[in-house]
């Protein structure tokens, strides 16, 4: 009998996990296919449309201050050009109800014309009631032309997450993830910039800057950091996080403070957090510059 049990409980844990890891991937499958429907919508119906369609009622756009977009974009005409994007990476909180995708996008001033504008995308979404998937907040930045296309991501592939979904009873509150980020942001202060972001980097982090393409693993952050002599002042303005506390996002107003004779220069952020293990880290930090 005792026998019986055992083989019961561990078919059970078994298919427990195979069940978890299936929904997980159809949630990150899901989460994608709405990236690459959103971009399609952006093609036929104009970016702002397309736009209202797939944000959510509190979704936050950076024009050039962080507004709601919803109410923004229902304030503004349509107008003409294309914006288009894909998802190169994506990034799923193990409950599966948030999640976060990044890529290169461009701009042209007519649909049949060539890009005149270049950069990098990071796009936060959230499960809807409705099994729908809506986005949190967009933002993104410029840099060259690139030199190559890289590949999109795959629709429905088998992505390998070792992650299993895991609702907690209660969700977390989001103050949590602004007191991690208001703690890495405290020892910009304190330590230089290198030895500050050491801490919480790895090698899937990226940095998303104006001008440049995106910086990517602790070598390639460091090496980064060590040409870059500025004081950083963030200052965290809201954000949220998932119901299992293990991924998040916080935005706010960055401020650059050169160490010569150059002025304040004033940004926006976002910064993705991503729990690995006991230790948080950043996955995705992008800045872009308000316009003085």
């Amino acid at each position: 009998m005792r026998k019986n049990i055992i083989i019961y409980l561990f078919v059970l844990i078994m298919f427990t996990n195979y069940y978890c890891q299936t929904l997980h991937q159809e949630r990150l499958n899901s989460m994608i296919n709405t990236e690459y429907a959103f971009a399609e919508r952006a093609a036929h119906v104009g970016t702002r449309d397309a736009f209202l369609e797939f944000i959510a009622d509190e979704g936050i756009l950076f024009r050039p201050i962080p507004v709601n977009g919803k109410e923004f974009l229902s304030k503004q005409s349509s107008r003409p050009g294309l914006l288009s994007w894909y998802p190169v990476s994506a990034y799923m909180s193990s409950s599966g109800d948030m999640g976060c995708t990044t890529g290169p996008a461009e701009f042209r001033k007519y649909k049949d014309s060539s890009a005149i504008w270049f950069g990098n995308f990071c796009t936060v979404w959230q499960l809807q009631n409705d099994g729908k998937w809506k986005f949190l907040i967009d933002t993104g930045n410029f840099n060259d032309r690139p030199g190559e296309k890289i590949e999109g991501l795959k629709i429905n592939q088998n992505f390998e997450t070792g992650i299993y979904l895991s609702e907690k009873a209660k969700p977390s509150e989001k103050s949590e993830i602004i007191s991690i980020d208001k703690k890495f942001n405290s020892t910009l202060h304190q330590n230089s910039l290198i030895e500050s972001y050491k801490k919480y980097v790895d090698d899937d982090t990226k940095l998303l800057r104006e001008g440049i393409f995106p910086i990517i693993g602790t070598d390639k952050i460091f090496l980064y950091y060590n040409d870059i002599k500025t004081d950083l002042t963030f200052v965290p303005i809201d954000g949220n996080i998932s119901n299992a506390g293990d991924f998040g996002y916080v935005y706010g107003s960055l401020e650059v403070n050169s160490t010569g004779t150059e002025p304040k220069r004033k940004y926006n952020y976002l910064r993705m957090w991503r729990k690995n293990g006991d230790n948080w880290k950043i996955l995705i930090e992008a800045t872009n510059s308000i316009p003085q």
